[in-house]
């Protein structure tokens, strides 16, 4: 395998028929689209500089389209990745708004204890401990990531 990449390096405008293809073989790691490029660029400019010196056979260079090329593969390896949130962040959200339910309905339970019993206070205290629960289960999981 590595004759193969020695022989592209080598030789790029034999195996392709532009440099954006080189981009596009899905066989070739970015290192050795690099190296191939970089040959490729190395012979566009001395092909460039034989022409300026009126020392060519009268081919055109390829050095713009394989600068661009250049750009184009530093510009994939640049971009940012982008990830979700994973679901055992979002499960431990659910976890705490069940728990944070169950400990504001027992709030509730001791709150009509002592007071007037009402099915409605524990119902409130239950949703605002849902809330409380949730909302404390994404801050960790935001300061965590």
């Amino acid at each position: 395998m590595q004759t193969h990449i020695d022989e592209l390096v080598a030789n790029p405008h034999r195996h392709f028929d532009h440099p954006s293809e080189v981009l596009s073989e899905p066989t070739l790691t970015k290192d050795e689209k690099r190296r191939i490029l970089e040959s490729w660029k190395l012979d566009a400019q001395r092909l460039a500089e034989s022409t300026a010196e009126n020392m060519s056979g009268g081919e055109e260079s390829d050095l713009r389209d394989v600068s661009k090329t250049l750009v184009e593969l530093n510009a994939m390896e640049e971009a940012p990745v982008i990830t979700q949130p994973s679901r055992t962040n979002m499960t431990g959200v659910g976890t705490a708004m069940v728990l944070g339910g169950v400990i504001g309905a027992g709030a509730g339970l001791l709150i009509t204890a002592v007071s007037v019993p009402s099915l409605a206070v524990v119902a409130q205290a239950a949703v605002a401990g849902l809330i409380i629960g949730g909302v404390a289960a994404a801050v960790r999981n935001a300061v965590r990531s």
